[in-house]
């Protein structure tokens, strides 16, 4: 496994220190990676064997879909058949608090990510390492949060590792997540938009934007 450890200073770019966990992402690994939330388990999200094995290294149902972490509505439209304008007001008025959007998922993704649920949860990652991941990868990436299923998220890289040192390539150590609840999670797949899971954005925000 290697680490790539952006707190110390270096003459390197962040995204250059970072191209080796970009290419174990292309190349089909795992990486461990910051979010806004808690430290997460990184994998391509359209190559369909990638996400099986996030799958066996976090021991999680194959009944239960990944995330899609994207950096833009235009990496994001791809990944659905319909955008609704209410994710833009959502975005624009509460993405940076973290929100993850449940939408018609597309053709295009792997229906071991949607687990066969025709819908896919999207998030657009405000944190500055993924957004130079996914620059480098150029596509979206899968990142459940880094722990074996049922076990606390992890807050930091080393208890990440801990736990999923066998199945990773690369871990990028940031500093430590202050998070203390997950992204709120909106379903906008029917005409009545629902808040799955209240988590950094309370039910009362969100619907105060989309005005219900």
């Amino acid at each position: 496994m290697k680490e790539i450890d952006l707190t110390q200073g270096s003459d390197e770019t962040t995204r250059d220190l970072l191209k080796p966990a970009a290419l174990a992402i292309k190349d089909g690994a795992l990486v461990i990676l910051p979010t806004m939330t808690y430290y997460a388990l990184c994998a391509d999200a359209l190559n369909p064997d990638a996400v099986k094995r996030v799958f066996r290294a976090k021991e999680r149902d194959a009944s239960k879909p990944l995330i899609a972490l994207v950096d833009s509505f235009e990496m994001a439209k791809p990944l659905v058949n319909d955008m609704p304008p209410s994710v833009r007001e959502l975005e624009w008025r509460l993405g940076n608090k973290g929100i993850t959007y449940v939408l018609q998922a597309s053709d295009r993704l792997p229906e071991e990510l949607t687990a066969g649920t025709g819908t896919v949860a999207i998030r657009f990652e405000r944190n500055e390492v993924v957004q130079e991941i996914l620059a480098l990868v150029g596509q979206p990436i899968t990142a459940p949060s880094a722990n074996i299923e049922g076990r606390e998220p992890p807050r930091n890289v080393d208890e990440a590792v801990a736990q999923l040192r066998d199945w990773i390539e690369v871990a990028v150590r940031w500093y430590p997540s202050g998070a203390v609840a997950p992204t709120t999670v909106v379903d906008l797949t029917t005409s009545s938009p629902t808040v799955l899971r209240e988590g950094t954005v309370s039910v009362a925000d969100v619907r105060a934007v989309l005005g219900s």
